[in-house]
């Protein structure tokens, strides 16, 4: 089983130790009262759809509400691992793991919103997937945007946040920007591998939730070399960023806007600004939370999308 090792957190502390935001981060890691995530096991599967490789995860009641969720990054689906018996108890899920992403079959072609809302129509269209309630933290954010916007989609709801695609002053961590501003952050950070980026990660942007060893070697195992291929996603970012955005007045779908209020790589800014954009938003900030707030805040994010499939978004 892999884990983080000496070099991976030698590195993400080197990198930490350069974020302006980690004193924030630290204090309020110390104050919450953590929790490593249980070992509930998600029954992931790769199939071949649209002529890719993706890995996914399927549970709940076949008469349900259709939940898809979509993985973020440097993580996988198995980020949901916390939320994952609660949902699945109300709703039928599936989880997948974005081309490029996780588990699934891909490279830097496919590092672009543009690309993964193709991805998605392709996905959805094989797998003949009917009234969605899209589901889509940090880099699955972007990509249900430009689905939903580039597409002919079969989107009932959207819930989305921690990722790209806010109006206005787009506020982002010390080393996010610099990994979207310069191209030898984004080669660097290729050659030290995946390993420094999650254990990084998953201390930067996780208040109360410790990830549990099945999920880390799962995240090592994902990108493992591969990183160099997947930090193409931060190239252009703001720019992409404003593609988004500039358009958000033309979905006219119910979207729940979620994010942690504690989020410093994706400042919770963000949210109020995607908020104020779309036709037809609520917005949740949930407490005590950093960037994965699902895994933060697990009873809180399940209940919260079962209220919003149920009748929120109605």
């Amino acid at each position: 089983m892999k884990k983080l090792n000496f070099y991976d957190q030698l590195n993400a502390a080197t990198l930490l130790l350069v974020s302006p935001e980690w004193r924030k981060v630290k204090a309020a890691r110390q104050s919450a009262v953590s929790f490593e995530t249980p070992d509930v096991t998600i029954p992931t599967e790769i199939r071949t759809i649209a002529g890719r490789n993706i890995r996914l995860a399927e549970a709940g009641p076949a008469d349900a509400p259709l939940v898809v969720l979509l993985s973020p990054f440097p993580e996988s689906i198995l980020s949901y691992t916390g939320c994952w018996e609660a949902l699945t108890e109300k709703c039928r899920v599936i989880a997948i793991d974005l081309p490029g992403f996780g588990a699934s079959e891909g490279d830097r072609k496919d590092m672009s919103p543009s690309a993964q809302g193709a991805h998605l129509a392709a996905i959805f269209d094989e797998l003949d997937l009917q009234n969605i309630h899209l589901v889509a933290p940090d880099v699955g954010m972007a990509a249900a945007l430009a689905y939903v916007l580039n597409h002919k989609h079969r989107v009932t709801s959207l819930a989305v946040g921690h990722g790209l695609g806010a109006p206005g002053p787009f506020k982002l961590a010390f080393m996010v920007s610099m990994l979207a501003k310069f191209g030898f952050m984004r080669f660097t950070t290729g050659l030290l591998g995946a390993g420094p980026l999650i254990a990084f990660t998953s201390k930067l942007g996780a208040i109360r939730n410790r990830a549990n060893a099945k999920q880390i070697d799962d995240y090592k195992r994902a990108y493992s070399g591969r990183a160099g291929e997947v930090v193409y996603w931060f190239k252009d970012f703001r720019s992409r960023a404003k593609e988004l955005a500039v358009r958000l007045k033309e979905i006219e779908i119910p979207t729940l806007v979620f994010w942690g209020e504690l989020d410093v790589m994706f400042d919770p800014s963000n949210a109020e600004h995607l908020h104020a954009a779309l036709p037809q938003s609520k917005l949740q900030i949930l407490p005590e939370a950093g960037h994965t707030s699902w895994a933060d805040q697990p009873e809180l994010f399940a209940d919260m999308i079962i209220d919003w499939v149920a009748s929120g978004h109605k």
